[in-house]
């Protein structure tokens, strides 16, 4: 039951990546939006694995951008890690909960 909360969770953030944050790459970057894309890296970056054309990390941008990118990627999939740990900590405790 509880390893349907994961999924849904994935999918919602690739729809909000998909409405909010699209990366041009001729555009030019600050700061504010690689904290942006850094929090949508892990959606952008399935995104990218079906359309090679989705960006994951803008290529025009400013070093502001690379320094707040990585911040905010790095948390993000720690973010990510913890969710899916303390899912799987809860759908192993419930499958455990039936012994008797």
């Amino acid at each position: 039951m509880v390893f349907m909360f994961l999924p849904w969770r994935l999918i919602v953030a690739i729809v909000a990546a998909v409405l909010f944050v699209n990366i041009n790459g001729t555009e030019l970057y600050g700061w504010q939006a690689g904290l942006a894309h850094g929090l949508f890296f892990l959606p952008n970056l399935v995104r990218h694995l079906f359309d090679g054309d989705v960006l994951f990390k803008a290529t025009n941008c400013t070093t502001g951008y690379h320094v707040a990118w990585w911040i905010a990627t790095v948390g993000s999939c720690i973010g990510w890690l913890v969710d899916a740990t303390f899912s799987f900590m809860k759908v192993s405790a419930f499958v455990g909960s039936d012994k008797e």
